[in-house]
């Protein structure tokens, strides 16, 4: 793994021949000021979180984007499209791709977050959310989300809902958003390499990255926090600082 700061990553770009994948999470939403499940949820973007998406786009000003994703909920779209116009790449196509969505949280969508998560803590034995964090270390994301899927098949979870709703297991995130993101590389390397903007959400990003570094556990992911990748012949590096604010507050000052 490679850390270096953003700005001696950005001016070696013309360099590389390899592609360079931004993965960005999603901006502010109402979910998060009222500390809810959104899941496949879409709850709107808040007016704090659209100044979010100009800094983030002015943080990125002087690198060209050759292409951008993001997955199919308003919050990724507006950051995308946003961030691609306030750091001057309006110009550039943005595609939208399903597998690039949040963890499906089932029957515990819409619900407080901090009951929800302590419920599923308690489920797999442990006191509470903070424990199990603590004593799972760098699988505690990956245990979390199984629990949760098993969570929902139980009393706790809506009988109502159909089986193919209910919350998502870790493996399934994993497949969706490595074949995904793998697509994006292959494309971007046929065409002919360069910078590729790509917009999801905190938990799948975390299950990603999980594929590319075992070590990688749970992250504390800000809004707009970017993680760059480096992908070459089907393999994807990490490249500087995992969930970065970097660019978020370089478009701030």
């Amino acid at each position: 793994m490679r850390y270096e700061t953003p700005e001696r990553r950005d001016n070696e770009r013309e360099r590389r021949t390899d592609d360079t994948i931004y993965l960005t999470r999603h901006t502010q939403t109402t979910s998060n000021v009222m500390g809810v499940m959104q899941g496949w949820s879409d709850f709107p973007v808040t007016d704090e979180g659209r100044e979010i998406i100009r800094s983030l786009g002015r943080g990125l000003r002087g690198i060209t984007f050759v292409a951008a994703y993001c997955g199919n909920l308003s919050r990724h779209y507006e950051t995308a499209k946003g961030a691609l116009e306030s750091s001057g790449n309006g110009g550039v196509v943005l595609r939208v791709d399903p597998d690039l969505r949040e963890v499906n949280f089932g029957s515990f969508e819409g619900r407080d977050s901090v009951e929800t998560f302590n419920a599923t803590a308690r489920f797999l034995g442990y006191d509470g959310a903070e424990e199990a964090y603590e004593k799972l270390g760098g699988r505690a994301g990956t245990v979390m989300i199984d629990g949760m899927h098993d969570l929902d098949f139980t009393a706790a979870g809506n009988p109502s809902l159909p089986d193919s709703f209910r919350a998502e297991t870790s493996a399934r995130v994993q497949e969706r958003m490595r074949r995904a993101l793998s697509a994006i590389g292959r494309t971007t390397s046929e065409a002919g390499g360069g910078n590729v903007l790509v917009v999801s959400s905190g938990w799948s990003i975390q299950q990603f990255l999980a594929t590319v570094d075992a070590q990688i556990g749970r992250l504390d992911m800000d809004n707009a926090a970017v993680t760059r990748l480096i992908y070459q012949d089907g393999d994807f590096t990490i490249d500087g600082p995992v969930a970065s604010l970097e660019y978020r507050q370089r478009g701030m000052r």
